[in-house]
């Protein structure tokens, strides 16, 4: 695409649309690498940390090296999980009721099957293919029970950021494949096991702050409009401030990137495959909330906190000694009645104490879209940096978070001072991605596909057969 020239003389060397994670970490390497650069962030909302929050913790595991390398970096250390409440049980309503075992049953088979076809999709050869079912279709052909339905559905929804029906079958596990495998992402979305480590937000927004003391930060700063020349890049706010910066880094999720103007327009080979046609559901958001309590009432009950309800799908778990951290999807219209919803349901198990909380926080965000092949690759000037977009391993985690925002910073060196960037850095820059498994024996392939649906099926298939072989044996003697 040939670019025109601007005019200007750009008074940034680089501009970070977006302060969450991703936007914080680039900041944070182009300074360790360079700290003479003019550099700004902007960030349309009114704190800091994106969907980290002010409050609550994050997980990560020890596979996640690029974030404990990150971590190193702002000399914070996390801390190992409370393993003193592994021996309680959770307060789960998948294991209520008496379809409980048949839908765990089938639940855990189906995603084992879908662990067992992943592999493929790790694959850079591999190229979405036509006329696939979306995974509601393909979650309600293999799951027969509500419970498990619906576990499934707002799994695929956080994941991806739209509703399964939204959703292509390739899609979703070309998404999976890049954030670390099905399992993992059920751990860090629901299990909360004790192998993990735990992060505190405010912690780590306050440890990178501490490494940014001369970088200006502009909150309740909204971009709209991205002016793309062949020397520079112009970015206007809601107000109709201009920033002027040699190289931008967009460290916001895709679904707001397509919200900018961008002047000239996208080139296609950025833009993500059309969504599946047919009658499209409206998109939720998610609320995180933070309830702190004089005393832990679940663990008085024999709860390790550890909270799932799937509808509404509210999941929540013990960060610290009497607190409750977790998130609820919601339409846009319930955002009011989100936090009282989740009370409701906490009160409803552990008891009426749980309405009185000692400490309440609870803040709404839109839900991260994840494109099916992460977007390493810079449009010149301007460099895409989210977790969820941009990240080739642990994407829409913390990890994947780091990474692309280190991938972004390096990307932004190479265009504002190409001369500081290292073979390492070159190194650290290659796509990443989860190992390969060893591949699936056709046996093992073939009974991941057995669910109920189909072995219903096949028995009345096989006792109907034997019925009429017996009927016409009888007759003809």
């Amino acid at each position: 695409m040939d670019l025109p020239f601007g005019n200007q003389t750009p008074e940034l060397d680089v501009l970070i649309v977006g302060a969450g994670l991703s936007g914080l970490s680039s900041a944070v390497k182009i300074l360790a690498k360079e700290s003479t650069l003019r550099l700004r962030v902007i960030e349309s909302n009114e704190t800091l940390g994106g969907q980290l929050g002010e409050n609550g913790v994050r997980f990560i595991d020890s596979e996640q090296q690029d974030m404990l390398s990150f971590l190193n970096l702002v000399q914070l250390n996390p801390r190992q999980r409370r393993s003193d409440s592994s021996s309680l049980k959770r307060c789960w309503d998948l294991d209520r009721g008496l379809t409980s075992l048949p839908a765990k049953f089938e639940l855990n088979r189906y995603i084992n099957m879908l662990e067992l076809r992943m592999s493929k999709f790790r694959s850079k050869r591999f190229n979405l293919r036509e006329r696939v079912a979306n995974m509601e279709h393909h979650i309600c052909q293999h799951l027969y029970f509500s419970k498990s339905r619906n576990f499934m559905l707002n799994l695929v929804e956080i994941v991806c950021g739209v509703p399964a029906s939204e959703v292509d079958y390739d899609v979703f596990m070309s998404i999976c494949s890049s954030c670390g495998g099905l399992n993992m992402l059920i751990d860090f979305y629901c299990n909360y096991p004790s192998s993990f480590f735990e992060i505190s937000t405010q912690q780590l927004i306050q440890s990178i702050l501490d490494k940014m003391h001369f970088t200006g930060i502009t909150l309740n700063c909204k971009a709209v409009k991205v002016e793309h020349f062949k020397n520079y890049v112009q970015v206007t706010d809601d107000e109709g401030y201009k920033f002027t910066a040699e190289a931008v880094i967009l460290a916001i999720p895709w679904n707001k990137v397509q919200k900018l103007e961008f002047v000239p327009p996208i080139p296609k080979a950025f833009l993500p495959p059309p969504a599946p046609k047919g009658r499209q559901k409206p998109h939720r958001v998610i609320s995180q909330f933070h309830l702190g309590y004089g005393k832990s009432f679940w663990a008085d009950l024999g709860y390790s906190g550890n909270f799932l309800n799937t509808q509404p799908m509210v999941s929540g778990h013990e960060s610290r000694m009497s607190t409750i951290c977790g998130y609820m999807l919601h339409s846009p219209d319930e955002q009011d009645e989100a936090l009282e919803t989740v009370i409701n349901l906490l009160a409803t198990e552990f008891g009426e104490d749980m309405r009185r909380p000692l400490e309440c926080h609870c803040f709404t965000d839109e839900l991260n879209v994840a494109l099916h092949k992460p977007q390493i690759k810079p449009w010149l000037r301007i460099i895409w940096s989210s977790s969820s977009a941009v990240g080739t391993s642990y994407r829409s985690l913390m990890g994947g978070a780091v990474q692309s925002g280190v991938r972004a910073a390096v990307n932004a060196l190479f265009v504002v001072r190409p001369q500081v960037v290292s073979w390492k850095d070159m190194l650290d820059d290659r796509e990443k991605g989860s190992g390969e498994r060893a591949s699936t024996g056709i046996l093992t392939g073939l009974f991941s596909r057995l669910n109920l649906y189909n072995v219903t099926f096949y028995s009345f298939f096989v006792l109907g057969l034997i019925w009429l072989l017996n009927l016409g044996y009888s007759r003809a003697t």
